[in-house]
């Protein structure tokens, strides 16, 4: 594995395009799954979703050696990171079927402002007065995207702003078992207690699919598992340093696909909140490598 490591220019170029590559991938596949919501119920779609990627991992697990790689020594922190990535799926499943997709994207990205903002109190790590106001003026450009008083509904929003804060805590759990349990493991537990929580949604609607609905949720769950490939060796070929900006070409993507699916072009308000969420974000992430550089 580590003689296909990228060096230099050349590794930090591949890892740039597979990055952008998955950025695409998650926003045409969040997309399509808007649109089936459309004829399918949220617990159907989620389920479908998730057990084609499951099936895509179990494969990936297979070609990559087997079970062998699936080491699990921490059950407790195991079990609630699947717990936690179900009801991320669910509020994001029920969010999406609402929201805009790229007022979507925007409130995925307030992740590393939370993260910043937990990580005193749950990982031990210090975070200065530089990295707060960071966090306080991301979460001011939250206040562009929700727009309180644009008239609309304001739940479909706020279940949005619960899959960052989740997935904050996800990133915590993960970085604690990061030290005990193999990433496979982690990936494999994960995607079954989705399928798990999506079949418990079945209860709340069915709707038997066609050859082609079938179709499209087989294609979704398989570009979801590429695109959490993808993302991994874009961390593995190229410097984080330089890929991580190249994680917010996807509010383009969300975009392009919002406008092309459904002929939605975001408000002025939109744009602001995404850029002062994605320059926080950045300057977070620039500064703690800085940091950590000292």
């Amino acid at each position: 594995m580590a003689a296909v490591k990228g060096e230099g220019l050349a590794g930090s170029t591949k890892g740039i395009f597979c990055i952008l590559g998955a950025g695409a991938i998650f926003s045409f596949t969040d997309a399509i799954a808007k649109v089936m919501m459309d004829d399918y119920p949220v617990g159907e779609v989620m389920f479908f979703r998730s057990l084609f990627v499951l099936l895509f991992t179990i494969g990936a697990i297979q070609y990559q050696g087997g079970w062998k790689g699936v080491r699990v020594r921490d059950w407790k922190r195991q079990i609630a990171r699947g717990v936690n990535i179900a009801l991320t799926g669910i509020c994001f499943m029920y969010a999406l079927k609402e929201v805009q997709l790229a007022d979507m994207t925007a409130m995925v990205f307030l992740s590393p402002l939370i993260l910043t903002a937990l990580a005193p109190y749950f990982l031990g790590e210090r975070v200065g007065w530089r990295r707060w106001t960071a966090v306080v003026i991301g979460f001011g450009g939250v206040l562009f995207i929700v727009n309180p008083s644009g008239g609309g509904p304001l739940w479909p929003l706020l279940l949005a702003a619960c899959v960052p804060l989740l997935s904050s805590t996800r990133d915590i759990l993960t970085r604690k078992l990061g030290a005990t349990d193999s990433a496979n493991a982690t990936v494999l537990i994960s995607t079954s207690c989705s399928v798990i929580a999506g079949a418990g949604l079945l209860s709340f609607g069915w709707v038997t699919p066609d050859w082609q609905g079938m179709a499209l949720f087989a294609l979704t769950g398989c570009l979801q598992g590429v695109a959490q490939f993808l993302t991994v060796y874009a961390f593995y070929w190229g410097e984080a340093v330089v890929v991580t900006p190249f994680r917010y070409f996807m509010l383009l993507w969300a975009t392009l696909f919002g406008y092309l699916f459904f002929a939605h072009i975001p408000p002025v308000d939109t744009f602001i909140g995404a850029a002062v969420v994605s320059a926080s974000g950045l300057y977070i992430f620039f500064r703690e490598r800085q940091i950590r550089g000292r």
